[in-house]
């Protein structure tokens, strides 16, 4: 079976391998960033004013990178651009190009704004502050992000033949992993721009819903595989390595984030990435697997392309955040707002 065709059609049993998995993950933090990101000006939420540099800026980059994981996993790559002139209206995924374009469009916008060239006499350092007279940009970026949200539950809950991907719990992991991986890539990279501030801490907000987005994808993913997936562990018992791996990093992440965290949110934001990406394999392959009666290593979760091409669009996306975080450090309208919009709690 051509795991490819498969995936481009969303229709019968599809045959979603790893690229997939990081496709899910890519897309769905980076809309929830971009929506902590435009929340302080969008929404006038003064507790995310220290998440708007890393949020447009993280957003965009993962938005940018996921779409690489599809091109990558087709056998005829030349056929991803047709889809922006084939319009599917029966397509999940025809839709979905267009939803990630206008989310794309909408945050280079944004990081526009964020890096607008000083004024003669302006700010030191080359940056102004941003217009805060408008925001129409910030709202329909938000708006956009959302339909990003919207697209991925749509796409996986219509996948046919697939019964371990319908329903509540599966969505609710999906949903609570992406925003909870969302909020930990912006506040993990705030922490790696500025390593010396260790005694500070985020605003009290964005941790908590951080920290509540951990406990109830935790607990989604018990629900899944408690509920939904138990007798396909019980004719695979290594298939809940990757559920529960998953659930227990989410459930350790809420854990660290409570109370006075200072320098352990930075581990707790590495752990909710991975129990991101571990949802995500985990329900992709196990849910599959069931539904096409085979051995979970079937088919083989690198997909033809292999695992440096499955990993390639994130290695891309990090090295992006690397020259992002040395140039905004250079930056210093932009490397002290951020400072000062820390806060002890």
């Amino acid at each position: 079976m051509n795991g490819a065709l498969e995936l481009t059609a969303f229709r019968g049993l599809p045959v979603w391998e790893l690229p997939a998995a990081h496709y899910l993950l890519m897309i769905q933090a980076g809309a929830f960033a971009m929506l902590a990101g435009c929340a302080s000006r969008a929404f006038t939420l003064k507790s995310f004013e220290g998440l708007r540099l890393w949020g447009v800026l993280s957003a965009t980059g993962l938005v940018l990178a996921a779409p690489l994981n599809l091109v990558a996993e087709l056998l005829s790559p030349e056929r991803f651009p047709s889809m922006l002139y084939r319009v599917h209206l029966s397509s999940p995924l025809s839709w979905g190009v267009w939803a990630i374009l206008a989310l794309t469009a909408f945050g280079l916008i944004e990081c526009r704004l964020l890096f607008r060239p000083s004024e003669p006499g302006g700010a030191a350092g080359g940056v102004r502050p941003e217009p805060r007279q408008s925001r129409l940009i910030p709202r329909l970026t938000s708006l956009a992000a959302l339909g990003v949200v919207v697209y991925t539950a749509i796409e996986i809950g219509n996948a046919k033949g697939v019964a371990l991907w319908a329903g509540f719990w599966p969505l609710a992991a999906l949903l609570f992993s992406g925003l909870a991986a969302g909020l930990a890539v912006c506040l993990g990279l705030a922490r790696l721009a500025n390593p010396g501030k260790g005694k500070t801490v985020p605003e009290p907000l964005p941790r908590r819903i951080l920290a509540l987005a951990c406990a109830l994808s935790g607990l989604a993913l018990l629900g899944w595989g408690g509920l939904t997936a138990l007798p396909v562990f019980f004719a695979w018992p290594g298939a809940a390595v990757l559920p529960a791996l998953g659930a227990v990093a989410f459930l350790l992440a809420a854990a660290l984030l409570c109370g006075r965290p200072r320098a352990r949110y930075a581990w707790a934001c590495g752990l909710t990435v991975a129990g991101a990406w571990a949802a995500r394999v985990a329900v992709l392959s196990v849910g599959q697997a069931a539904a096409l009666g085979r051995n979970l290593g079937e088919p083989h979760l690198a997909g033809h392309a292999g695992l440096l091409t499955a990993f390639a669009p994130m290695a891309f996306w990090l090295v992006c955040m690397l020259a992002a975080s040395i140039a905004v450090g250079r930056l210093s309208g932009h490397a002290g707002r951020g400072r000062g919009a820390e806060a002890k709690p």
